[in-house]
């Protein structure tokens, strides 16, 4: 595999965001709080609009997209110095490489010139993620049991971390 490189999507990628987060939903569909039906659902414009609208970035390698990362501000106007870091993803064959690690990087350098503060959810028991978060600096605040409820009936359990920017 050639170098990876990490980039923004620029408006008109939308697809390419689409692409990667139905991968992601495919593959790892409990991690997620949308099901692979309802981001099927989302009409393309959803997707540019997000590209448009927030920081997403992908990773890339050999022209294949391994991975993605996105943050945006929340809506409401008391709260936009807050950002939401979302679609965390990486392929398996790009895991253990670093690419996650430079995925959040690139997020954060990003959300550094945009907001104050950052925020996540992530399922309890990924630990992996929980441990990228936490070498990145992000502190748990609060723990969510019984966040997801899944089609099997099973539940899920989140935690949610922030990291201050400045």
């Amino acid at each position: 595999m050639t170098a990876t490189t990490i980039r923004r999507l620029q408006p008109g990628e939308g697809p390419i965001f689409q692409a990667i987060r139905l991968t992601a939903m495919r593959l790892d569909e409990a991690t997620f709080v949308s099901t692979l039906a309802e981001e099927q659902a989302k009409p393309d414009s959803w997707f540019e609009d997000r590209v448009a609208a927030d920081g997403v970035f992908v990773a890339e390698a050999d022209g294949r997209v391994l991975g993605m990362v996105a943050v945006g501000p929340k809506a409401a106007a008391k709260e936009r110095h807050k950002g939401v870091i979302y679609s965390m993803f990486v392929l398996p064959e790009g895991r253990g490489k670093g690419i996650g690690g430079a995925l959040m990087a690139a997020c954060l350098d990003y959300a550094r010139e945009v907001v104050e503060i950052v925020q996540l959810i992530v399922v309890s028991t990924n630990s992996v993620a929980v441990a990228l978060y936490e070498s990145a600096g992000f502190e748990r605040f609060a723990f969510e049991p019984r966040a997801l409820r899944h089609a099997d009936g099973r539940y899920t359990d989140d935690l949610h971390m922030w990291k201050r920017l400045r």
